[in-house]
């Protein structure tokens, strides 16, 4: 009598079955949709950042401005400027002039070199490190007041150097300085130091 084998072998109607329940696909569905919905809301919100950031940046320029004239030396001017020509407030947190690099506390200590002489520098002045600048607006951060010491100034001029670090409302910062005309070069932050400007 011959012995039956049986075989191991799973047949179809054996097999298990995985069912997906439709509340499994909807959830899925919910998952993939709410993780789509955060990517595209958080790339909005970085748009709409760098539109903000782009719609209040200050360009500050700094530089001279002056007046000479030989037929009638009363109309002589000589200035110096710093100008915010971009659309958003200038916020100068530090601020030096030096010449002959040399760093000097005040525009008279400044002038006085440049003019070779010991005696005061008649002048006035508007404070500029610390101050905010908003856009279109103009300070005249020196002008001079002795006419008569405008010519020696002059000639002296390249030995003078001046330089602002400024930041926007954002908190993003920049240096720029008297030759740069307004280009300016992106800092972390603005340091005050012991080189730094007192008016």
């Amino acid at each position: 009598m011959g012995q039956e084998v049986h075989s191991g072998a799973v047949t179809d109607d054996q097999s298990p079955k995985r069912n997906i329940h439709p509340e499994m696909l909807v959830d899925i569905s919910a998952v993939v949709i709410g993780v789509c919905a955060l990517g595209v809301s958080m790339y909005e919100t970085s748009l709409m950042r760098e539109e903000q950031r782009a719609a209040v940046i200050p360009i500050l320029e700094l530089g001279p401005s002056f007046n000479t004239s030989t037929e009638d030396p009363s109309r002589n001017r000589f200035w110096l400027i710093a100008q915010n020509v971009g659309i958003g407030p200038a916020r100068v947190h530090d601020f030096t002039v030096t010449v002959d690099a040399n760093p000097q506390p005040t525009w008279d200590a400044a002038m006085r070199l440049l003019a070779g002489q010991d005696e005061r520098v008649s002048h006035s002045y508007s404070v500029i490190n610390g101050r905010t600048i908003s856009p279109d607006r103009t300070v005249r951060m020196f002008e001079l007041s002795d006419l008569e010491l405008i010519g020696d100034i002059l000639a002296n001029y390249e030995r003078l150097e001046f330089e602002a670090c400024f930041c926007s409302i954002f908190d993003e910062c920049w240096t720029t300085n008297d030759s740069t005309f307004g280009v300016a070069a992106p800092v972390e932050v603005c340091t005050i130091s012991d080189s730094s400007f007192t008016e």
